[in-house]
């Protein structure tokens, strides 16, 4: 079990008790499911063990969180427009793709956006809080979603096949070669049942052991510019969760 699913399953047991999970967890607000979901990933940096491991007695709590996620808006795979970007200007920056330096897998030189929740709230909120405070604006992005070549990683498996399709290895360690992948794909959309069991999940290819690490939110990198592309600042500024 990824680890993030792993201090998931924690909170939610203290949080929500042991008992009638599928009922408890259908009453939990989106919002605050996905709140308990970044506060799981940010503790990968409390030096606690972070590592994928067997969870036998926190297997019916992940079973019914994917179960509470196999419908509604967080367990929607579709890109939807528009998404949040935080940034300092509206204009986005030139993408130009470039692979990450070993330990994380994620392209450099990406146009980085999130999905909104239905209260407006971007699902990078709380990644943005803690790591830049208030210092930049949310914008929304809107773009034809019908003219996107897109990958999805909605479980280990989707990131096992980007790996096999755009392989990079060194040492015993694979990754995605971002930059064959921009010549290919528009954008890479990392799911909130892909955040919880794909990231930090050590995966096996025939070009070695594959990590998808550094994404820590629901996320789409832009390896191109979106198509019909329109920036406009959003209603919502940022705001401190609680």
């Amino acid at each position: 079990m990824s680890p993030v699913l792993i201090e998931l399953c924690l909170l939610l047991r203290d949080f929500l008790g042991d008992h009638d999970l599928d009922a408890e967890l259908a009453a939990l607000p989106d919002e605050d499911l996905y709140h308990h979901t970044t506060f799981a990933l940010s503790l990968q940096h409390s030096g606690r063990d972070f590592t994928a491991r067997p969870a036998p007695e926190l297997a019916h709590i992940a079973a019914a969180v994917l179960r509470r996620l196999s419908t509604g808006p967080l367990g929607d795979t579709s890109l939807r427009s528009p998404q949040a970007r935080y940034a300092t200007t509206p204009t986005p920056h030139p993408v130009q793709i470039a692979d990450a330096p070993a330990g994380h897998d994620k392209p450099l030189g990406a146009l980085w956006t999130s999905s909104l929740l239905s209260s407006g709230t971007s699902m990078w909120q709380w990644g943005e809080q803690a790591e830049f405070g208030s210092d930049r604006t949310l914008f929304t992005v809107a773009f034809d979603p019908t003219a996107i070549r897109l990958f999805t990683i909605d479980s280990p498996s989707d990131y096992r096949r980007l790996v096999n399709r755009y392989p990079r290895s060194a040492r015993g360690r694979a990754s995605v070669c971002w930059s064959r992948a921009a010549e290919d794909l528009d954008a890479v959309h990392l799911t909130v049942p892909g955040l919880l069991t794909a990231h930090h999940f050590p995966i096996t290819t025939p070009h070695g052991t594959a990590t998808l690490t550094g994404w820590d939110a629901e996320s789409t990198a832009w390896l191109r510019l979106p198509p019909s592309l329109e920036v406009t600042p959003h209603h919502r500024a940022v705001e401190p969760p609680g």
